[in-house]
């Protein structure tokens, strides 16, 4: 069994069997969704979503810094 720390809430997340790459896991105690980011060893992160992502707040420079 192998033991993550919930980034959210400190929380103990008990992996019965290795996880996949990208799997999402929810806290049992702040019900935080968290995905599966390394394997080795195991590491949460808070999930990308894609239509969340802005191109333009990517950008280091705007015309109007010039």
């Amino acid at each position: 069994m192998t033991i993550v720390e919930c980034i959210s809430c400190g929380s103990e997340i008990r992996f019965s069997k290795e996880p996949s790459m990208g799997a999402l896991v929810t806290c049992s105690d702040c019900d935080a969704q968290l995905e599966v980011v390394w394997l080795d060893p195991i590491e949460l992160d808070w999930p990308f979503d894609e239509d969340d992502y802005d191109e333009d707040e990517d950008n280091y420079y705007d015309d109007e810094d010039y």
